[in-house]
């Protein structure tokens, strides 16, 4: 049985079906995106499902109404807010923590801004009091990083508030906040929130991407380890971010890793782990692939790519690849994408470029969801060029 509170919420709009009835319609719905794909024939391997209780990291709302504090999603196909008490997608560790953490936004959103009356008349949005925003929570490996989004300068007292939080719940490592379009702000760090990626210590940025559960990432790193085989040399990790994938290339030595991103926040946080774990077999490049996607040069002697872009897709990098002899390209390419409407367009293009669609997985990880994410592997296919 499904809570009250489920049904009306719009993060899992399929979480009313019985899951092997779930599980047979997102299969179908992904089998029919593969099969839009013109002249592809590839192996499509038993789908990677992600069970409930996973989901490391959540973005919630929250807002103050009537002096009562709503946390939650939005409803279904609304803007109205669901106030959550708990999340069956959530991992246990931040299900337990979401009354605290409600109970202190109650207390930060009741702190009244105090302005002289001669400012009132020319009050700026930024000294407006706080009564709404957003939380993004992750749960690193070793507890649990926070990061508020505000419209308006939080005062003294919420500095205050926000280190007797921070400093009362163990589990609690780190709270941030964003003010409108600026950048993070650390307020309160005990301990570096951390991830261990293939046996590295990897630090983490504040709001940085990462894989929606520990499980998903070492299910995708495995199967993208699996998909690259024997090959080593040079490879290039493009929209590498954190470096997710480029940990675990990178523990062979024979191999030289390029990874590329246009994040510099990310890179900083790469560049770091790098450091810190003595990696010396790994070359960043802060690029911009969508403006200026690798090129002839650039892949001069690359073996093979992984390619893990936004739901935008890597369209203009695939459409260099395209322009590119049989000689000049990567043996092999295994593409990561959290949107296949995108990828169809993608993986048309190597295609008809001459490269072969050898396998596919979907990788469930948003459970009751229509979000699907997938990893296939592309190599060239010598006959046709």
């Amino acid at each position: 049985m499904i809570n009250e509170t489920c049904q009306i919420c719009g993060g899992c709009p399929f979480r009313e079906l019985g899951e092997q009835e779930y599980r047979q319609r997102k299969q179908k719905d992904f089998e029919q995106t593969i099969g839009n794909i013109k002249g592809a024939h590839p192996v499509i391997e038993n789908t990677i499902y992600i069970g409930d209780g996973n989901r490391r990291r959540a973005k919630m709302d929250f807002k103050l109404v009537k002096g009562k504090l709503c946390l939650g999603f939005n409803e279904s196909k609304k803007h109205n807010l669901v106030d959550m008490e708990n999340c069956p997608m959530l991992l246990p560790e931040i299900n337990a923590l979401l009354p605290e953490i409600k109970n202190f936004l109650q207390e930060f959103c009741s702190v009244e801004q105090t302005i002289s009356p001669i400012k009132k008349k020319k009050q700026l949005k930024s000294q407006e009091p706080i009564r709404a925003g957003s939380i993004q929570m992750l749960y690193a490996d070793n507890g649990l990083d926070i990061l508020l989004k505000l419209n308006s300068e939080p005062t003294l007292e919420h500095r205050l508030l926000v280190g007797e939080f921070v400093n009362k719940i163990s589990a609690i490592l780190r709270l941030s906040w964003i003010i409108g379009n600026g950048l993070a702000e650390t307020v309160v760090e005990k301990v570096s929130p951390e991830l261990c990626i293939s046996g590295y210590a990897v630090p983490i940025p504040q709001g940085v991407f990462l894989q929606a559960s520990k499980a998903s990432e070492t299910a995708m790193i495995n199967k993208v380890m699996e998909y690259m085989g024997n090959t080593t040399g040079k490879i290039a990790d493009l929209f590498c971010g954190l470096g997710t994938f480029t940990y675990p290339l990178a523990k062979n030595k024979k191999n030289e890793i390029i990874s590329c991103d246009s994040s510099s926040v990310s890179l900083q946080g790469l560049r770091k782990a790098l450091n810190s774990n003595q990696i010396q077999n790994v070359e960043i490049v802060e690029r911009n692939l969508f403006k200026n996607p690798m090129d002839k040069e650039d892949l001069r002697g690359i073996k093979a790519l992984v390619i893990d872009p936004p739901r935008a897709g890597a369209h203009e990098q695939c459409r260099v690849l395209a322009t590119l002899s049989s000689s000049e390209r990567p043996e092999k390419i295994v593409f990561v994408s959290c949107n296949p409407k995108t990828f169809v367009y993608d993986a048309t293009t190597l295609i008809e470029s001459g490269y072969e669609f050898k396998k596919v997985v979907m990788v469930d990880q948003f459970v009751y969801s229509l979000h699907q994410e997938l990893i296939a592997l592309f190599e060239i296919n010598h006959e046709n060029n």
